[in-house]
């Protein structure tokens, strides 16, 4: 028997809420159809419902902003799980009021899929490693810009960090054009910008790290010779915690990596990644499996047994999976990443600049 005397499920929109309460046995006790900006009128609302109220937030890209405003509001606060809520409701007429009054009366039956909620200490450190891809992926883009912009020009640039480029660029400037100068120039600033803001970054990410309830599993990640303190800092954080996933299955579905059936007249396709959960992870996950192939022997053969099957854009992706499936394993056992036969990385370089040679002549 659920201690709770209202449940209460929420449908919510960009400018619009819908509230609908529900008692223990599905009857509704009241509802609510109002702006965000009105959390005044929704936190009266919800003090006059019976206490202790337990309340379910459909999942959204926005809803964080309403946890942390009425968190304090109810006795318990979930989010509700939009996709499993989907192939459950079935077909029926989708509005705002039926939405919420479902989530409401499966709260109160006990049969509402829930999803996890991160409390402050992990989402600051989520936030954190959300930055850093903002910023990483803002730093790549300008030095594409600028490699581009050379090899229009068919110029051999530097190395594309901050200070190397701007050497180059006092040292070479009458190799560019006028315009090409200045957005060259330009694009530099932003390079250094960008690179002084993630220095800052990384330590604030590292500082978060050292804390007693990150220290011992992001130190068990950094057994991973392709993880670094600030890849092991993202995975911890999007992840949360390891022991509410059943199996490595269940967080290669809820990490978004599995591959997308497709069936019709007998027949099933693997189609592309579902995308389902954090694209912060996916990232963190394929760019440290591309580091650890670089340092493994066993890894890179195996991703280069994908790479002549499936290409590398897959092939990179599959070997994130894979890495995510050991980091499950390592973490339910409590035991550091056995190494492989280490790789040559100058050797294969060499062999790859010698069959490039080979092309051209």
């Amino acid at each position: 028997m659920s201690s709770y005397q209202s449940f209460v499920g929420v449908d919510l929109h960009q400018c619009t809420v819908t509230l609908t309460a529900a008692s223990g046995q599905g009857e509704t006790i009241s509802r609510l159809k109002i702006s965000t900006k009105s959390t005044g009128k929704i936190e009266e609302w919800l003090s006059a419902l019976p206490q202790p109220v337990h309340l379910a937030v459909e999942a959204c890209p926005f809803v964080e902003w309403f946890i942390d405003r009425f968190r304090e509001c109810v006795a318990r606060i979930d989010i509700a799980d939009a996709t499993e809520l989907a192939s459950r409701r079935g077909k029926r007429r989708k509005t705002d009021w039926n939405d919420s009054l479902d989530i409401a009366v499966r709260l109160s039956r006990g049969e509402c899929p829930l999803g996890f909620i991160a409390d402050e200490e992990l989402m600051q450190l989520r936030k954190l490693g959300r930055h850093w891809r903002h910023l990483s992926r803002l730093l790549s883009r300008s030095k594409h810009a600028m490699k581009s912009m050379l090899h229009a020009a068919n110029i051999r640039g530097p190395k594309f960090d901050g200070a190397s480029a701007q050497r180059w660029l006092l040292a070479n400037r009458d190799l560019l054009k006028p315009v090409q100068q200045q957005a060259f120039a330009d694009l530099i600033d932003v390079v250094m910008l960008t690179e002084r803001h993630r220095e800052r970054l990384r330590r604030e990410i590292i500082f978060a790290t050292r804390s007693v309830r990150f220290a011992p599993l992001v130190a068990l990640l950094l057994s991973v010779p392709g993880i670094g303190e600030i890849w092991a800092a993202i995975i911890v954080a999007e992840i949360g915690p390891f022991e509410r996933f059943p199996n490595a299955d269940a967080l290669e579905f809820w990490a978004g990596l599995t591959a997308d059936l497709k069936e019709s007249a007998g027949r099933t396709a693997s189609g592309n990644i579902t995308k389902a959960g954090s694209v912060t992870l996916r990232w963190a996950l394929c760019q440290a499996a591309v580091t650890l192939c670089q340092c493994d022997a066993r890894q890179e053969a195996t991703r280069q047994r994908l790479v002549r099957r499936i290409g590398k854009p897959r092939a990179n992706v599959a070997m994130g999976r894979r890495l995510l499936r050991i980091l499950y394993a390592m973490v339910r056992d409590g035991k550091a990443f056995e190494r492989g036969e280490p790789r040559d990385r100058t050797a294969a370089a060499n062999r790859a600049r010698l069959r490039r040679k080979k092309q051209v002549a």
